[in-house]
């Protein structure tokens, strides 16, 4: 079985918002993920918050969750990414499938002058795609 990845390291995102939409798309095809995560940007198409659902609002459906738009956009690229991967590889487009999406914590970044103290969030994300 042969994967294709995309790589994003120390992307400006939440890491936890990262990992919902990680267990969001994992073992869609490409086009149906691709479709899901427009439809998050487009704040049609919640994200069900599983794993990091505290203090999550609820949505219509009784389940909590959100549309973390700018995690969204930035899976969406590496999807899009791993998928063009892949195709160079040799994997057939139509066959393609999310196989894993794995998330980590990256480095919390303190800005230098102003506001100090603050620290902006950052995530590594890495999409495999398999046929």
């Amino acid at each position: 079985m042969t994967e294709a990845k995309a790589v994003g390291n120390n992307l400006p995102i939440s890491w936890k918002d990262c990992t919902e939409i990680g267990r969001f798309i994992d073992g869609d095809s490409v086009d149906k993920a691709e479709h899901k995560l427009e439809k998050v940007i487009e704040k049609e198409l919640h994200v069900p918050y599983t794993k990091f659902d505290s203090d999550a609002g609820h949505r219509s459906g009784g389940e909590s969750g959100g549309y973390p738009v700018k995690a969204a956009e930035e899976v969406l690229q590496l999807v899009r990414s791993a998928k063009s991967n892949g195709e160079d590889q040799g994997l057939n487009p139509s066959a393609m499938k999310i196989s894993n999406v794995i998330t980590n914590q990256g480095p919390e970044v303190a800005t230098p002058t102003r506001h100090r103290g603050r620290t902006s969030k950052s995530a590594h994300v890495k999409v495999f795609v398999s046929e």
